[in-house]
Order: structure tokens, then C-alpha cells, then sequence
């Protein structure tokens, strides 16, 4: 069972630039991480029980600087929160088994390719000591 939207994506050219945006605008200040071994630098803000994360390409390589170049600037992934990936997965009848660990220990599955619906969607569970 989904619970709500979990977090959303945003590929950003200047990460800096778009902090300043949205911490004026949600009127929070972001946590900034460096996920080096994705190639990204991250901010997030808190939306009612939702992420806003923006995401910024370190290097040319991988998949968010691919995104950003082809594409340009703007959402890139949906993630939904479920208390089960596994049973979400059985649920939707999904056979994807690629589960990895994202920021705070959760755990994602990408459950649709970007080329899909212009977004990558995404299953996500928290930890079960987290409450979000």
C-alpha cells in the first residue's frame, strides 16, 4: 500500500541558485548533502509529510548529469512512500528486485525508467526505526 508522496526530484544546473529560491519561498532552510558515489550534490526541504529535493550534477557522469543535458532542469523522479517495498512490488505485480539504500537509510526501488513518463517512479521505505 502506498502512504503518500515520499520525496520529488529536482535536476538543477546551480544548486546554489535554487536553494536561495526555495528557502525564500518555503521560507526553511535546506540540508545540503554531497553523494559523491552518485555524482550529485542534494538539497532537501520538508513539505508536510514530502521532500522537495533538489539534486545537482558534481561531474558529467551518470545518470543526473545525463538528465540535466538532455533534458534540462525540472522534476526527473516521483518517489512513493510504502511501509513494504516487497509487498508493494507483489501488490502492483511487479517482479523489480534491484532495492539500494538512499539518504537516512531508506530503502528505494525504481519501479519505472525515466524514458517512461519523462520521470523515474520510485518505491521508498523508511527505516523502521524513522518515522517518514
Amino acid at each position: 500500500m502506498l502512504t503518500h508522496i515520499h520525496h520529488i526530484n529536482f535536476v538543477v544546473a546551480d544548486l546554489q541558485k535554487a536553494i536561495l529560491y526555495f528557502q525564500k519561498l518555503l521560507e526553511q532552510e535546506a540540508i545540503i548533502e554531497c553523494l559523491a558515489e552518485r555524482n550529485v550534490k542534494t538539497a532537501r526541504f520538508k513539505i508536510g509529510e514530502s521532500l522537495l529535493i533538489l539534486v545537482q550534477p558534481i561531474s558529467s557522469e551518470g545518470a543526473v548529469a545525463s538528465i540535466l543535458k538532455n533534458k534540462g532542469e525540472g522534476i526527473f523522479l516521483l518517489s512513493l512512500a510504502t511501509h513494504s517495498i516487497d509487498k508493494a512490488l507483489k501488490e502492483f505485480e511487479l517482479s523489480y528486485t534491484e532495492k539500494r539504500k538512499g539518504l537516512e537509510g531508506w530503502t528505494i526501488c525504481d519501479i519505472s525508467p525515466y524514458e517512461k513518463f519523462g520521470a523515474i517512479l520510485q518505491l521508498t521505505e523508511a527505516p523502521k526505526n524513522h518515522s517518514k
